[in-house]
């Protein structure tokens, strides 16, 4: 069993998109974690913190409701590249790490446990 237990979410005006699911994991990171927290590459860190901007950059802040101002083909890019950038997030982590990707936040898609 994996002793940081942490899930990988967006979440509007949070600034991070990891957050903590265990009580190890929130003494040692706190519930949202900053990505350079982590044992990750700088790199890696710069591509998740474009995407937490690209994503609050895409709700209609004068009006949430309405949804994002995306195109359909810009979810897809965005999704994509956070796909991507979880399986990097994956393979950086130490099997010390179990990660759940969740597309939003009712609905788990899939589950990664460990590094590489």
């Amino acid at each position: 069993m994996a002793k940081y237990e942490m899930k990988y979410m967006f979440d509007f005006a949070s600034g991070a998109c990891i957050w903590s699911v265990n009580t190890t994991a929130r003494e040692k990171y706190g519930y949202p974690v900053k990505a350079d927290a982590l044992p990750i590459s700088n790199e890696l860190v710069h591509i998740l913190q474009d995407l937490i901007a690209r994503y609050d950059a895409a709700l209609n802040w004068a009006d949430p409701a309405s949804g994002l101002l995306w195109s359909d083909e810009e979810k897809k890019l965005w999704y994509d590249e956070v796909k991507a950038a979880y399986k990097t997030l994956c393979s950086e982590l130490s099997p010390d790490y179990s990660l759940s990707f969740q597309v939003d936040q009712t609905s788990t898609t899939a589950v990664y446990t460990g590094g590489a």
